[in-house]
């Protein structure tokens, strides 16, 4: 959110599709498959209402009843040999596999993937994994020439109820087999309810848990932060910029900054935090929320480490909306003072369908001791290992400022990187549904 000094936005990469990407960081360096070709078979989740935990979730794990549950790609089939148990097994060579969709799981929940695997060239391993559930991608390796059995335990994400599952080959012409995958529901996630604000009130919001910005803030944005435009309606707060006039009280014309210069007030929002309220280090938080992508407008779902100065204290961007993007950053400080080092990805709004501004979303970010990522409705939007974030000279030189408590921030910007307001239809609002954060017994 902060660009001090006019800084840009530097060492931005292809914006991702929000498509699942391949694993950064699962079992093993292997790739994962791609999506597959499309299907048109039915959803195969079970329909007998909510599974009990331990029941079985695949539809045809054993490849017994034909191509209806799983779709297959690029040459891979299922074989009427070798095997586990039953009559028939999934065969795979280079970059071929079968993966099936599953719909209706539950957010937040613990869910173990199990399969037995066995290939008949050690140095090209068949891979059983799990995919789009709201988490890095987790598989298992299978590098033997007799069958063998295999385990994956994963996390849904707090706003995901899908995943995919595969058996794939990466590389290498001779065969790999897969048999008799087993999808079931363990448990409760470890992952707890903190601290959290549903904004079921009314008014303003409340006290106890949040703090407000006041005035000219940073990036010569044009609103002055005021309390009264924030409130809660009909169970979401709202943020609302507002254009008015006034005289600046702030305005003093011999100081040189931009905050004093400013005769007039033209335009006010509000910023939210819970500085002095409440902060944290690690575990995940989610928000739910809704943007317009309207020209001049940049709301924004952040936070800011507790010490030091900017950016050596840290910030995370878990959604900033302007230009008609969506962005996902991670800073931290550099040898120049207020200068950042940036990790950033964006996405297009436009690429996310026509109607997708009509709805609320939900941004989560997941935060350990040794990584972050940050998710949009399930799929990964940007992650970076902490091991590259360390400071520079400037401030809190060597110190990493992820590995200290945040608070999170919630604000609508006008103007500045939003662009001009000139065609901005006032008032305007950002929507906010919930926040939610969770952390384990052990907070990491």
């Amino acid at each position: 959110m902060m660009s001090w000094l006019g800084i840009a936005l530097v060492g931005c990469s292809t914006p991702p599709s929000l498509e699942p990407p391949a694993p950064a960081s699962g079992t093993d360096d292997t790739e994962s498959p791609g999506t597959g070709p499309p299907t048109d078979t039915a959803d195969p989740t079970p329909d007998s209402g909510t599974p009990e935990p331990g029941a079985e979730l695949l539809v045809d794990p054993g490849f017994e009843d034909g191509d209806a549950a799983w779709a297959f790609w690029g040459g891979a089939e299922r074989v009427m040999h070798d095997a586990q148990e039953g009559d028939w097994a999934l065969r795979t060579t280079a970059t071929n596999g079968a993966e099936q969709s599953l719909t209706g799981l539950k957010p937040n929940t613990t869910y173990q993937l199990s399969g037995w695997g066995r290939t008949t060239d050690s140095n090209h391993p068949l891979k059983i994994g799990v995919k789009d559930y709201g988490g890095e991608e987790l598989g298992v390796l299978f590098e033997g020439p007799e069958y063998t059995q295999g385990s994956v335990t994963f996390t849904t994400g707090l706003g995901s109820t899908g995943a995919t599952i595969y058996a794939y080959k990466h590389t290498g012409a001779q065969a790999g087999y897969a048999d008799n995958l087993s999808l079931s529901e363990v448990g409760p996630s470890p992952y707890v309810l903190v601290w959290s604000d549903d904004f079921d009130g009314v008014g303003a919001p409340d006290d106890s848990r949040w703090t407000f910005e006041s005035g000219f803030v940073r990036n010569e944005e044009l609103q002055w932060y005021q309390e009264d435009n924030a409130y809660q309606e009909d169970g979401v707060l709202v943020i609302e910029g507002r254009e008015e006039m006034r005289k600046n009280p702030g305005h003093d014309p011999t100081d040189s900054s931009w905050q004093s210069q400013r005769a007039w007030i033209e335009y006010t929002s509000s910023s939210i935090t819970t500085s002095g309220r409440a902060q944290w280090q690690y575990g995940r938080i989610a928000v739910r929320a809704k943007v317009t992508n309207a020209g001049g407008t940049w709301p924004a779902i952040w936070t800011l480490g507790a010490d030091c100065q900017w950016p050596s204290n840290g910030e995370v961007d878990i959604m900033e909306n302007y230009s008609g993007s969506l962005l996902a950053n991670f800073a931290w400080g550099t040898d120049t003072p207020w200068v950042a080092s940036w990790d950033t990805q964006s996405v297009a709004v436009s690429s996310l369908g026509e109607d997708w501004t009509d709805d609320f979303h939900i941004w989560e970010l997941h935060w350990t001791s040794e990584a972050m990522q940050i998710y949009l409705d399930g799929a990964l939007l940007n992650d970076v290992s902490l091991s590259s974030t360390s400071n520079g000279a400037a401030s809190c030189a060597g110190e990493n400022p992820f590995q200290q408590p945040h608070y999170l921030l919630l604000n609508l910007a006008l103007g500045s990187n939003g662009g001009s307001v000139d065609s901005l239809p006032f008032p305007t609002q950002y929507r906010v549904d919930y926040v939610r954060v969770y952390q384990t017994t052990a907070a990491d």
